[in-house]
């Protein structure tokens, strides 16, 4: 009985602090058939649900009632129960995997409506606007801040790398780069970055590596890997020209918005220095924070021109997210650092797991070792960044 009733209990408080969210997605039957997508991550666990038929995942957490659900004729119906995680959401076109279907207007035609609600009451309604393609990003949830994060992009169509290949000082697009993608079956393709830098890849679900390389660059890898939502995939690389100054470089996805490098270590001239947006301390005519980048994706990129004897540190700062002791912001972001010296890629970080809004990377030691750090803790004010 004792049992029955602490069960009982337990159930009863899960129930106080879950929350729960309702989708509604509707559109224009006439113009096009549309399919939502909502994936999840709730303690590292991923799971994905479509809004054609009635799906669970994610233990339940996430659920389709599928098609005609609502008082409507078209319309798909979804509902998130859950006390943490995060959620993404999608619109697709119903055909957008048939290479019979070209028209890349034809979603926007339809004019789907999303609806957020949560708790029975509505508190967003987002109307997808026009723009050319098959698939639609509509919206980003964190179920512990309630933050909705409208992103509305368009892509060509789901399951697809797309990348672009800059410079990392200039920003500017690189043309005629080699990319050569490796599946995990050991299969490889080799394409060319157009004009624009811009490649794109269509795949299956599973990992695949890139490789990328252009005479005078420094050639470069990295990982992307197509998961089961099948929403496309973006990548931003950023080649460095063949230097023997150390040079690095700070990468990352389309949320958060900015994120800032935070480079201290010592002067030559004496005493030591802090770069960051605020302070790109010139030298020589050279600024070492070579670029600043505010607006997703980087790069954002500081050359050490004249280095000096002494610990150098250098940790990422989550300026959207300042403040946020909890946030998770910079865990999703998918930040990537790469340092360059003598012509080569000498390391990559990659961000780890961890609440807060700043990722210590590494420090470089006296004999010009890089000693790797790679956590995340809070800091709230960017001013004190290598404070200690």
């Amino acid at each position: 009985m004792k049992k029955l009733m602490i069960i009982v209990l337990l159930v009863m408080v899960c129930q106080m602090f879950a929350v729960e969210y309702k989708i509604e997605l509707s559109w224009d039957q006439f113009a096009a058939e549309c399919n939502g997508i909502l994936s999840g991550t709730i303690n590292n666990q991923t799971g994905m649900v479509q809004g054609i038929n009635e799906e669970k995942a994610l233990n339940s957490s996430i659920r389709s009632l599928g098609e005609n659900a609502m008082s409507f004729d078209a319309g798909q119906t979804f509902k998130i129960d859950s006390e943490a995680g995060y959620f993404s959401f999608w619109i697709r076109d119903k055909f957008s995997d048939d290479d019979m279907n070209p028209d890349m207007t034809r979603l926007a035609e339809a004019k789907p409506v999303v609806k957020i609600w949560k708790g029975g009451n509505l508190i967003e309604q987002i109307a997808v606007p026009a723009g050319e393609g098959l698939v639609c990003k509509v919206f980003n949830l964190d179920i512990e801040t309630g933050e909705i994060d409208k992103e509305l992009r368009y892509f060509p169509k789901s399951r697809m790398i797309i990348g672009i290949v800059v410079d990392c000082v200039s920003g500017e697009a690189l043309s005629d780069v080699s990319v050569s993608i490796t599946d995990d079956m050991g299969k490889s393709k080799i394409l060319k970055a157009g004009n624009g830098g811009i490649f794109t890849y269509p795949c299956e679900i599973g990992k695949y590596n890139l490789a990328f390389s252009k005479p005078g660059y420094v050639g470069l890898e990295a990982p992307v890997e197509m998961g089961i939502d099948e929403a496309p995939r973006e990548i931003v690389v950023a080649m460095s020209e063949e230097i023997k100054n150390y040079r690095i470089v700070l990468t990352w996805g389309s949320r958060p918005r900015d994120l800032d490098a935070h480079l201290s270590g010592p002067n030559p001239d004496g005493g030591n220095f802090h770069i960051w947006w605020q302070d790109h301390y010139p030298m020589g005519g050279k600024d070492f924070l070579d670029r600043d980048d505010r607006s997703s994706y980087g790069p954002e990129t500081i050359t050490i021109y004249k280095p000096a004897s002494g610990t150098y540190q250098y940790s990422v700062f989550d300026y959207s997210n300042r403040g946020g002791k909890n946030s998770r912001g910079l865990e999703r972001s998918g930040a990537r650092v790469e340092v360059y010296g003598e012509k080569r890629l000498i390391q990559s970080f990659n961000i780890p797991a961890g609440r807060g809004d700043c990722w210590h990377v590494f420090k470089i030691d006296d004999s010009h070792n890089i000693i790797p750090v790679n956590t995340i803790d809070y800091v709230g004010d960017d001013k004190r960044i290598h404070s200690n």
